[in-house]
């Protein structure tokens, strides 16, 4: 018997422009989701916002809103302060009253590590309903074309695993195994109905694991094409070569997870090299140019993900740039990390004063910045690190070598010490992802860094390990979900 999923709400499809085919949109009105063409357009409603940075909002697909992309610019400004990634900007009377000659509440909050983070969580989890409708659904749709069901069903699976990791990286605890998170792996219409209590970290990683390995075992079969985006190996070695990382020091840690993210790593780095031109590395990250460079291919990346002046993805330019959140300057601890022979210098930044990594400065304003996941730079460090962590010091070294090679005119010495080592490398990730996101921040959940603070007068300090590490779960969901736990900690905090 064949199995129709129905859906209730607006039917209205619309036809795209693209000229890629899996984007193409068939218009109908109809109720239900039938065939693979069916699932494929519920897909392409998400993946035109990555081919296509600079287009307005979709229409709803078969009832279902066009994909939330879930990156967040709210959360990363957030968290930009958070990190002292950037000065607040004082400018804003959001964060600061020059009348008072103190800051916000909200200003406050932000550099106390207190915001509450919420809409992560709403998108997350609202843009799993539409993919668990597509892997659970299109195996037994209608249609012949095997092919085109691999494609989609494969895309569907990488982008499950990779919202839960960055699910599990928010909300859980990372030393305690019991706090994970909720997984549903059914339709859409289940959630918000259902009352899921939170699953084991261990879980969680388990279904981030088979969700990778479906995805590889479809490769089998169909090889990826150019319509996918991340249904790839080396983007799926990548993302596993992450994951590892964060696991091996979770409460969910294996003996085995360094060796399985150095391997990953590996696997990921095949065929690839890093720049040592600085002017290429500032390609890589240039946005000037939002609407013309999607295509930009480079061996530092694997996928690189735009956006334009409708900010359907990211919105960089209010979280780095004078614009929101930052005063746009470089912060002192950041500026006293790059040397002069170090490339990064003259690319991340402009003047020496100001933030410039993503050359948002172009196009009149349209561009809003670019997402690269789990890039090159990142599997030579997790390479690097997964060996010293394993006291594999000499191939360690080795690796970090090549890295420093490409990075600087004039490479550093390398340290023979084992803790030095693993500074250096430490060091490394945090000079290499300055200003992406939530990257430096996620390191300094996994790595327990302490930072002191002194806001309008009094002393604040973030712990190793402190609750603030790990985002609240929102009011909404507390109140919807009688089985949901709260963080500890976040218990009696007022949120603002």
């Amino acid at each position: 018997m064949k199995k129709i999923s129905i859906l209730v709400g607006s039917l209205l499809c619309i036809l795209t422009t693209s000229c890629d085919k899996f984007l193409e949109l068939t218009p109908r009105d109809q109720k239900v989701v039938s065939t693979i063409e069916d699932y494929r357009d519920i897909m392409a409603s998400f993946m035109y916002y990555l081919k296509t940075p600079d287009m307005p909002r979709q229409e709803n697909i078969f009832g279902i809103d066009a994909f939330t992309v879930p990156f967040h610019s709210d959360v990363h400004g957030n968290l930009a302060v958070y990190t002292g990634e950037v000065n607040i900007n004082t400018n804003s009377s959001q964060y600061y009253d020059k009348k008072a000659g103190d800051y916000t509440q909200t200003g406050k909050s932000m550099q106390t590590w207190l915001m509450s983070n919420e809409e992560a969580w709403r998108q997350y989890y609202n843009f799993l309903g539409p993919i668990n409708l597509i892997i659970s659904d299109i195996s037994t749709a209608e249609g012949d074309n095997e092919n085109l069901r691999n494609y989609v069903k494969g895309e569907a699976l990488v982008w499950r695993a990779y919202t839960y990791f960055k699910l599990l990286q928010y909300y859980a605890p990372y030393k305690d195994n019991n706090y994970g998170i909720p997984v549903y792996l059914t339709p859409q219409m289940e959630i918000g109905t259902t009352m899921p209590s939170r699953e084991t970290q261990q879980t969680v990683f388990g279904q981030i694991f088979a969700d990778c390995n479906a995805a590889f075992d479809l490769m089998e079969q169909t090889p990826t094409n150019e319509w996918n985006f991340i249904w790839r190996k080396d983007f799926i070695h990548a993302m596993l070569a992450s994951v590892y990382t964060w696991k091996a020091m979770s409460g969910a840690a294996e003996p085995s997870d360094w060796e399985d993210a150095g391997k990953h790593a590996t696997e990921a780095m095949k065929g690839r090299s890093l720049t040592h031109s600085a002017e290429t590395l500032k390609r890589v990250f240039d946005c000037s140019t939002a609407t013309y460079t999607v295509d930009l291919t480079n061996d530092e990346f694997f996928v690189r993900i735009m956006d334009g002046e409708y900010t359907n993805v990211c919105d960089l330019y209010s979280t780095y740039l004078q614009d929101n959140v930052s005063d746009g300057r470089i912060t002192a601890t950041y500026a006293s990390f790059f040397t002069d022979s170090d490339i990064r210098k003259s690319v991340w930044f402009k003047n020496g004063m100001y933030n410039n990594k993503y050359n948002m400065m172009g196009e009149n304003g349209k561009c809003r910045g670019c997402l690269l996941p789990f890039r090159l730079a990142e599997m030579f460090l997790i390479k690097a690190e997964a060996l010293c962590r394993q006291e594999k010091d000499g191939e360690a070294r080795s690796v970090l070598t090549d890295f420093c090679n490409a990075r600087y005119t004039f490479a550093p010495e390398i340290p023979s010490g084992h803790e030095a080592l693993l500074n250096a490398i430490l060091d490394e990730r945090n000079r290499e992802f300055y200003q992406e996101g939530d990257f430096r921040w996620l390191d300094m959940k996994r790595l327990g860094i302490r930072m002191e603070r002194t806001i309008s007068g009094e002393r604040h300090v973030l712990a190793p390990d402190d609750f603030r590490y790990s985002f609240p779960i929102p009011a909404r969901e507390m109140k919807l979900n009688k089985n949901m736990v709260q963080n500890p900690g976040w218990e009696q905090i007022i949120i603002y």
